[in-house]
């Protein structure tokens, strides 16, 4: 025991070192007045890690959308292994804040002062390479879904701006028990999976929705044959906030009891209306903390 504890300490140090070599100088952008707006569709530069996985090619106009990735690094980006299973994704569009199809144009949206607000053109880059957990279990197997988590290495370095950046991972000293009983957001896009010729206008935006963790004792009784190991997270909202599944958990980093940065807690594994509260969605995360080794191992 004693001679562990060196050992131990060793090993903390080395991951804080290459946990702050990837994460750079700055990420998780944070502003707390908009953590505080009550609003739920988000910013231009609100959340600006997150991207839309492109199925097709980048210049092609029927190109699909059918997951969201999260930014972490200048040329990586993370995302569940199930994304690679829907279709063949070659591309992530960053900086996108309506979920049209119109990439070369501006969007706008007018607030409740008809004030036009804007973001500049999304940027579509293609994904050069794709790794996938070796322990993943696939949709073959959906009840027993694990290690659902990949890697997109891009083709090119993304350019940062204030509506481009990325993701901080989880802090270090996380661990199961961290994240129950909390109140967390999601942010993504309503009807994620469909071109948004079926929404008003507004509903097109990237969006923000809080959510409540709960643990898995909890979580199993609400949903039978429920295989959840420690590496996932399970979280609970109102029935309509179903259309928001795929979109990653966050979480805050406080620093001299101030808000500091957004962190990923989690990336979304599946979500399901529970037999005994139709009211209630379930969503169940695969945590991300417990891939830091992986993700560090996997990035160049």
């Amino acid at each position: 025991m004693f001679g562990g504890i060196p050992v131990l300490y060793l090993i903390f140090a080395v991951l804080t070192t290459l946990l702050s070599q990837i994460q750079g100088q700055s990420c998780g952008d944070l502003q707390e007045s908009q953590l505080t707006n009550l609003k739920e569709i988000t910013e231009p530069d609100e959340f600006p890690w997150i991207g839309r996985v492109g199925y097709g090619e980048s210049r092609n106009s029927s190109a699909k959308f059918l997951c969201l990735a999260v930014l972490i690094k200048p040329q990586y980006a993370i995302l569940p292994a199930t994304c690679l299973e829907l279709d063949d994704p070659l591309f992530i569009l960053f900086g996108d804040w309506r979920s049209n199809r119109n990439f070369d144009e501006e969007d706008c949206l007018h607030d409740s002062d008809s004030l036009e607000n804007c973001a500049p053109p999304p940027i579509a880059i293609d994904i050069d390479e794709l790794v996938v957990h070796p322990g993943y279990i696939g949709l073959a197997k959906r009840e027993y879904l694990e290690n659902d988590i990949a890697l997109a290495k891009l083709v090119r370095i993304v350019e940062f701006s204030n509506n481009v950046a990325p993701l901080c991972l989880p802090t270090i000293n996380e661990d199961k028990n961290s994240h129950i009983a909390q109140k967390l957001e999601m942010v993504g896009f309503l009807h994620w999976t469909k071109i948004s010729s079926n929404l008003r206008p507004e509903e097109e935006f990237r969006s923000k929705v809080e959510v409540n963790t709960i643990s898995q004792e909890y979580c199993s009784s609400l949903q039978f044959r429920l295989t959840l190991n420690e590496n996932h997270l399970c979280a609970t909202a109102a029935r309509e906030k179903q259309q928001f599944f795929g979109s990653p958990l966050m979480g805050v980093e406080v620093v001299n009891e101030k808000p500091h940065n957004f962190f990923l807690v989690g990336l979304p594994t599946f979500s399901i209306v529970p037999g005994s509260r139709k009211d209630t969605v379930l969503f169940v995360f695969t945590r991300v903390f417990p891939y830091i080794g992986w993700i560090l191992r996997n990035i160049n």
